[in-house]
């Protein structure tokens, strides 16, 4: 057979396959329109799998079924070619084959799965699961093997359906702000509900192919330049939901978060940049606190996506701002940045800032902060508000990680009374066993056991060792836990002593622990 009437029939085969999903979609289970569309599927499956097995599809993701050289195709077919592209892309799937045992209802299967939601498909763990699980074995989603075809002949097209795609969705999208009154920023004509669907489906379509383009093309630089301009559309008159899934892959390309080579970071950056306009921070700034059109969230979501291009600007709110909810609004949309932020906040921090603005630092980076970002915090730990190093003493112990032990030890000789305690119960909470020889030191100078704050201290210090587990502090916690008072000389207190022993208590249960 030859190689190009091979490659006609397999092209007729998705035309099948996309037709017996629509009437799977369209009519009642036992409708015979549905049993006809697989019985004749199956009869040009079978007729190419005699002469050609497995019939394989590959690389659905970059390329197209069709050429010039094919061109006697109705341009229905090729309508629908892309449709079904756009199910199985839609499904994660990009290769996938037929073998030559493929059974009458091994297709039916498949075909049932295809017409379900996709959501519903990536809910039960993706496509390939869901056919092991249904025992389609002659059906094979992801298969990386290749069509065969002869050297002189590609699979290859020079026009791209998922380019072609995206650009009719665009266009799809453009067509309803086409209404919009230059002159005045009014709508002549809302879109309907039914219009604002197509809308948000096209939305999630587009960013999903962002996400998935590897290269920067012509192709890629035009389609994102109009993205950017139907982003401006969406932002100036309100769609915010339906811009946020599009907005939040630039983002992640422009955070590393997805990684891309840096020809498409740029271009990334540049639409991010570009839409982080003063107009455009000033719309989402004020849905953002007066909450005009009940889109607040969306509006905060946007900001966040705009990443370190704003980030100054979110900072000098949450200094300046008076009012405490628009702080704490702006705080979210910082956490929500991530890593990105952190340069940003480093570079704000300053010994004259006001202490709440410096706490709220140590909050974010409490969150969002990493081993990296502890040596900044250390710093707030000699702050003269103690409400600012409470906080970064917080923020250490939840971002700190393997630095939280020698950065606390190496601050703890310069801690005042009270934040010392409170450095000495996170050393025994991280279990920072560098401490212990420090712990015992301290807890061994008797030279101000009539004050309450030397109890308190010295009791907390046997708790943290108990935490810490170590055996390096049995004598010593013995030593206490059974000292009496001789000619006078005061034993340790009781308190401290019930401490001790409680301490030892726990070392005896960890080391068991360990042994089992």
């Amino acid at each position: 057979m030859a190689s190009t009437d091979l490659q006609l029939k397999a092209i007729d085969a998705l035309v099948h396959i996309h037709a017996a999903i629509k009437n799977v979609q369209l009519y009642p289970h036992a409708d015979p329109t549905i049993t006809n569309s697989i019985e004749m599927l199956y009869l040009h499956l079978v007729d190419i799998l005699r002469q050609e097995a497995p019939l394989v599809f590959a690389e659905l993701e970059k390329k197209a079924l069709i050429r010039e050289k094919f061109s006697n195709q109705q341009e229905d077919e090729t309508i629908r070619i892309s449709a079904l592209l756009d199910i199985l892309l839609g499904l994660g799937v990009k290769n996938i084959s037929f073998d030559k045992d493929l059974e009458k209802e091994e297709l039916h299967i498949f075909i049932n799965l295809l017409a379900k939601n996709p959501k519903a498909i990536h809910d039960e763990d993706g496509l390939p699961k869901l056919m092991l699980e249904n025992e389609t074995a002659h059906i094979h989603p992801d298969n990386k093997v290749y069509v065969p075809m002869e050297k002189d002949q590609e699979i290859v097209s020079d026009l791209d359906i998922a380019e072609g795609q995206i650009s009719e969705s665009i266009a799809e999208m453009e067509k309803v702000f086409t209404r919009l009154n230059a002159m005045d920023g009014a709508i002549e004509s809302l879109p309907s509900a039914e219009q604002r669907d197509m809308i948000k489906r096209l939305s999630v379509r587009t960013a999903k192919w962002i996400e998935m383009e590897t290269t920067v093309t012509l192709a890629y630089k035009k389609i994102c330049h109009r993205l950017q301009t139907l982003l401006q559309d969406f932002i100036t008159y309100g769609y915010f939901a339906e811009a946020i899934p599009i907005i939040e892959v630039f983002s992640n390309i422009n955070t590393g978060a997805l990684k891309k080579d840096d020809k498409v970071r740029e271009v990334s950056l540049e639409v991010l940049r570009n839409l982080a306009s003063e107009n455009n921070i000033y719309i989402l700034f004020r849905e953002m606190n007066i909450n005009e059109n009940n889109k607040t969230t969306e509006a905060c979501q946007i900001l966040a996506g705009f990443g370190d291009i704003v980030i100054n600007k979110l900072l000098n709110i949450v200094r300046d701002s008076s009012d405490s909810k628009e702080r704490i609004r702006i705080i979210h949309i910082i956490e929500d940045m991530g890593h990105a932020a952190i340069p940003g906040i480093k570079a704000s921090i300053a010994i004259n800032a006001p202490w709440y603005y410096l706490r709220n630092m140590a909050y974010i980076l409490g969150r969002i902060g990493n081993e990296t970002s502890a040596d900044i915090l250390r710093a707030l730990l000699l702050h003269k508000d103690k409400r600012v190093r409470k906080e970064a003493l917080k923020s250490i112990g939840q971002t700190g990680g393997n630095k939280r032990g020698p950065l606390l030890l190496s601050f703890l000789p310069q801690a005042e009374d009270e934040l010392r305690v409170n450095v000495i119960e996170m050393l025994g909470k991280i279990r920072c066993t560098e401490a212990v020889p420090n712990l015992l030191d301290m807890l061994k100078n008797k030279s101000l056991i009539a004050k309450d704050e030397q109890i308190s201290l010295q009791e907390k210090i046997c708790n943290a060792l108990g935490t810490i587990g170590s055996s390096e502090a049995i004598k010593t916690l013995s030593e206490i836990a059974e000292s009496k008072s001789f000619l006078g000389i005061r034993s340790y207190p009781e308190e401290v002593k019930h401490a001790a022993k409680r301490a030892l208590a726990d070392i005896k249960i960890k080391q068991e622990e360990n042994q089992s």
